[in-house]
């Protein structure tokens, strides 16, 4: 039982620098977008029920070239008043809040967040190897 519980440590450093030379990569990532200004044609903040809990989302419709977006990324609906202009992101056809949703999106990110929980998997695992290691089990 004390193998595993070795075998899985080093696992789980692996994974732990893994995360880290990835949220590094994530961060230098240069995604290609273009910042424009586009019409808020509606904003709402809504409610949705998520396993028996309520979870407040925010949808915001706005208008670029005259067609119609759901603005991804957003962290608010007060900002976003209907009739106002908005700076927004262009990346592969959709519009964005903030820069930060675009580099979220990436295939670095998302390498990056399964080694993120992968992380906290192997180490609760880990945990669980040396606890039955010292009982001797």
């Amino acid at each position: 039982m004390k193998k595993k519980a070795v075998i899985s440590s080093i696992i789980t450093v692996l994974c732990i620098v893994a995360a880290v030379i990835l949220r590094i990569a994530m961060d230098k990532v240069d995604v290609e977008y273009t910042e424009v200004k586009a019409a808020v044609v509606s904003s709402e903040e809504r409610v949705r029920r998520v396993y028996g809990k309520s979870q407040k989302y925010y949808e915001v419709i706005v208008e670029y070239e005259g067609k119609e977006y759901e603005l991804q990324n957003v962290y608010n609906s007060y900002s976003y008043m209907p009739g106002r202009e908005t700076t927004a992101y262009l990346h592969d056809d959709k519009l964005y809040a903030n820069v930060a949703g675009i580099t979220s999106t990436t295939p670095v990110a998302t390498v990056y967040f399964v080694f993120l929980f992968g992380s906290v998997g192997m180490v609760i695992v880990t945990c669980m190897l040396f606890s039955k290691a010292r009982q001797g089990k």
